[in-house]
Order: C-alpha cells, then structure tokens, then sequence
C-alpha cells in the first residue's frame, strides 16, 4: 500500500556518465538520507523525459521522480505497510 504525496522536493544527486544517483532529498524541511536505490525506471509525460527512483530512507520506501525538462524532483509516493 502506499500514499500519494506529488509534492516538491530538494534532491541532491550525483550526475555523472548519463546516470543519476539521488543521495538525499529535503521535504517539509526535513533531510532523508538516501540508504539505498532499490528500483529506478523512466517513463515520459508527452515527449519529456521522467526518471523514477524508489528509494528507502529512515526505514521507509519513497518513490521520487526528475523531470529532465524542467529539473524538477517530487516526491511521488510513500510506500507504507
């Protein structure tokens, strides 16, 4: 099960050989370490380019995105149990 949050977020990433690894990310002025990426995908809004990342953080599982076109990161979804 999981929660909808589509909300904005501050990612710091590494961008490095046409890959993107996120390392934290801020939300509601809170800082999460990024433990891991379990999961990463990309799909497209219109011919805009997203990538996805399912990251865990303080125990829990975060679904983020980057929008390429725009260099915007939300928080997609809280996955929950």
């Amino acid at each position: 099960m999981y929660n909808v949050i589509d909300e904005p977020i501050l990612v710091g990433a590494i961008f490095s050989s046409g890959k993107i690894a996120p390392r934290f990310f801020v939300w509601k002025r809170r800082r999460y370490k990024i433990v891991k990426v379990t999961y990463s995908w990309r799909s497209k809004i219109g011919s805009v380019p997203i990538f996805h990342f399912a990251v865990t953080s303080c125990g829990s599982v975060y679904e983020i995105s980057y929008n390429l076109e725009n260099s915007n990161w939300r928080l997609e979804k809280i996955y929950v149990e």
